[in-house]
């Protein structure tokens, strides 16, 4: 079977293009990744060159102005929409002959389509929510925070829902997502849940937290998306003489007020760091802690269960998918301070409630066989609508 895919950035598409190729399936991987960034994703990977095809125009376009002062949402939307429009057309043009092309969300209507007219198998492959679920639910969040939501562009909206009808197949990594397409309206007979894998290579702890303190972790985006205010306060209102809150991430403009309104106090702002570092990070702390209002599946659930370190994760994480609360971790509401509080709570008095949570999660996500299990569970859904 010949498996092309398509992804904007890294994503997870580089980990299944790594397996694919080593079963013998990747056919080409289309990315907007810049040609360095590809031949290091290539020799990282073990993938050859010459199946990886790069556009960098757009994606380098909106990064690199990204930079200026002058430079505005209302630009970046437009810019969004073009190279939507254009990736698409251009993925298609070079498509190669394939019994399945796998298309990040957004990427890949035009090549689906024709990959359908050869009698091919067509899969849509999102990693977060339902786009209109998402806009309708950041837009109430926004709200919430007194902050100015801006939407995605309706074309980008409408061109993600006509992938989904175009479709074979579209892939999910968790229920929650699974639910959010549902409940606008997707054919469910069209979703598998696919949950992502772990590098085990990549992940393993490397150290211990220190003694007599409590460590939280949060890696990500440090954004109104993710639940930054209810953790901000949680941690504020959370008692413990040593606490401390680490984030290691992007800190959006739009949440800086909040962090001053809110307080920081105990609370280290790292910035994005190498992906190789984030090991250390997370073999370091107490337990990793992700709030989001809205998120796929948050990979670094995977990622802190490899390393040894306790997961805190909301509703709204695909948790559920893979662990089950109290064994392999803390799921709390959405949107609640005080859970976050209480879960706090129960870690920092629990040197052992730490210790169980953490093995069991990290022998939960050893079940999954990792990113060539990901692998394997897509390549039998293709299989099965084939």
């Amino acid at each position: 079977m010949r498996i092309v895919q398509s992804t904007w950035v890294r994503f997870h598409h580089f980990d299944l293009a790594r397996e694919l190729n080593r079963i013998g399936k990747l056919e080409k991987i289309f990315t907007t990744l810049p040609w360095w960034k590809a031949n290091m994703e290539a020799e990282q990977q073990g993938i050859p060159r010459d199946l990886i095809s790069c556009n960098p125009i757009f994606q380098g376009a909106r990064h690199i102005l990204s930079r200026c002062p002058w430079y505005s949402r209302a630009i970046d939307t437009k810019l969004a929409v073009e190279q939507t429009k254009r990736y698409s057309s251009w993925v298609a043009k070079r498509l190669p002959e394939c019994e399945a092309y796998i298309g990040i969300s957004g990427s890949g209507l035009s090549a689906g389509r024709l990959a359908k007219s050869r009698g091919g198998i067509y899969v849509m492959d999102r990693g977060s929510s339902q786009i209109r679920y998402v806009n309708q639910l950041l837009m109430e969040e926004y709200q919430t925070w007194g902050l100015t939501f801006q939407p995605d562009h309706p074309f980008l909206i409408e061109n993600e829902e006509e992938e989904a009808r175009e479709a074979d197949v579209i892939t999910v990594p968790s229920e929650f997502s699974k639910r959010t397409f549902v409940l606008m309206g997707t054919d469910p007979d069209k979703l598998r849940v696919v949950p992502y894998g772990a590098s085990f290579e990549e992940f393993q702890r490397v150290g211990t937290p220190p003694p007599n303190s409590f460590r939280v972790l949060f890696v990500g985006n440090f954004s109104v998306r993710k639940g930054a205010p209810y953790l901000l306060r949680a941690f504020q209102q959370f008692r413990h003489p040593r606490k401390e809150l680490i984030v290691v991430g992007h800190v959006p403009e739009e949440v800086r007020d909040l962090i001053r309104r809110i307080g920081c106090e105990g609370v280290t702002f790292v910035g994005p760091v190498r992906r190789s570092k984030v090991k250390e990070y997370m073999s370091s702390c107490n337990a990793l802690v992700l709030p989001s209002v809205e998120d796929g599946f948050g990979l670094v659930m995977t990622q802190a269960a490899a390393c040894g370190c306790p997961i805190i994760a909301s509703e709204h994480t695909g948790f559920d998918t893979i662990f089950k609360h109290d064994r392999d971790g803390l799921l709390v509401p959405t949107r609640s301070s005080q859970a976050l509080v209480e879960a706090f709570e129960r870690l920092a008095e629990s040197d052992e409630l730490q210790k169980q949570l953490a093995y069991m999660a990290g022998q939960r996500i050893k079940t999954l066989g990792g990113w060539s299990g990901y692998a394997a569970d897509l390549v039998r859904c293709i299989a099965e609508a084939r």
